[in-house]
């Protein structure tokens, strides 16, 4: 009889502090967005703020990667976390002493951006040294329903702190939130750390062409990798651009717009329920029907000029897009060798948020330029196509088999 997830500790532990700490991302988000806004009116300034605190992933995540195979990831996660809250708990007093510019916010959102990349980087590469390898894709999608879950909550704790207290005392609250993140890093029973044998001449580069090499030449990392391509960058194109979306197919506002992300935020959280209280044996098969199903969600999307039917194709695009992004993580986390487990799995995390934003970017101009209908209907048969060629014939080593079945 499989282990339940909640006997194993130590990921009940680590569940425990990323609970706030989750929480804490979104209000900073949140807090960052609401004050450029304030001070210049800009939605310029805004996209700008957004685009630091996302590229450092795509730019610097495979270094950190290389670095989370180096070095002990406690340690290296109880550091970065620490680093988080003080950032936050420094733009919390120049917010106080109204100390705090648009130039201030960009330079603390990449900061923010470079930090939560490497956090990222570790997050990812310590999850499977918390759980059985049975439990992982279930790690995985609590995961994601955690994450998913704040996205709702985050940022109305975040508009009732800055509506009835200050920014300051929101950032102040973001701190707080990493400190139980922390102690539960220090609480987790792990192995000791052992340092790997290797060169003394650390040269990321060669560590990142390692990785690189060894991902490409990975078949079954390859054609997940691939995967998350699709998912990201065709797939979830079009949720980047609903503010546009919302306006000129259902000529609606941002109540419009609240509906949409509401629907789409609903269905990546029933994709992470089902996911994590299924058995993970037809997780492969999951994560290909999810992918071409997104297509198929695009093309539909091109015909209907119903409200109501746009809510539930687009509630269907989070969760095919959650469906995805848990089975190809899971899959990657269970086969990878553990030396290149940061490298491979920075690689996968730089591509699901940057394939997201080169999605919103491939959207936005097509649609521009050859309209909704034509954009909808070509970008989801690409999503069809390459998805099936990518993972039609994926051979499963022998230990995944008992794992995700064939």
């Amino acid at each position: 009889m499989q282990r339940s997830i909640f006997s194993e500790r130590n990921y009940l532990t680590f569940l425990c502090g990323s609970i706030f700490s989750t929480q804490g991302v979104w209000v900073q988000r949140m807090t960052l967005g609401w004050m450029m806004w304030d001070q210049t009116h800009s939605e310029t300034w805004l996209g700008i703020l957004a685009f630091l605190m996302f590229f450092p992933s795509i730019v610097v995540g495979p270094l950190f990667g290389v670095m989370v195979d180096r070095i002990n990831r406690r340690t290296a996660a109880v550091i970065t976390t620490v680093i988080l809250a003080l950032v936050s708990l420094l733009l919390s007093v120049l917010a106080g002493q109204q100390l705090v510019n648009e130039l201030i916010l960009v330079c603390f959102a990449f900061v923010i951006g470079i930090a939560n990349s490497a956090y990222q980087a570790i997050r990812l590469s310590i999850v499977p040294d918390l759980v059985s390898s049975a439990n992982l894709p279930r790690a995985v999608a609590i995961n994601a329903i955690l994450y998913n879950t704040s996205r709702f909550i985050g940022p109305i704790l975040a508009g009732l702190l800055i509506k009835y207290e200050s920014n300051a005392f929101a950032f102040m609250v973001v701190s707080f939130c990493y400190i139980p993140l922390v102690f539960a890093y220090l609480l987790l029973k792990l192995e000791p750390y052992q340092p790997r044998d290797v060169a003394k001449q650390f040269t990321f580069f060669m560590d990142i062409k390692a990785g690189f090499h060894y991902a490409l030449n990975n078949d079954l990392i390859l054609r997940l990798l691939m995967l998350i391509a699709v998912s990201a960058i065709l797939g979830r194109g079009l949720l980047e651009i609903l503010p546009a979306a919302v306006d000129v197919l259902y000529s609606r506002g941002v109540e419009g717009l609240a509906w949409l992300n509401s629907a789409a935020g609903i269905g990546a959280i029933i994709a992470g329920f089902i996911l994590s209280a299924s058995s993970s044996k037809r997780l492969l098969f999951a994560t290909r029907l999810g992918i071409i199903s997104s297509g198929l969600l695009l093309i539909m999307f091109s015909y209907t000029s119903s409200f109501e039917l746009g809510l539930l194709i687009v509630g269907g695009l989070g969760f095919c897009a959650t469906i995805c992004g848990v089975g190809t993580q899971s899959l990657i986390q269970v086969s990878v060798d553990s030396a290149f487990r940061g490298r491979v799995l920075s690689l996968w995390g730089s591509i699901n948020v940057g394939g997201g934003a080169l999605g919103g970017l491939l959207f936005g101009v097509l649609t521009d330029v050859m309209g909704y209908s034509f954009t909808l209907i070509t970008i989801g048969l690409f999503s069809v196509v390459i998805a099936y060629v990518a993972s039609r014939g994926i051979v499963l080593p022998e230990i995944l088999k008992p794992v995700v079945g064939k």
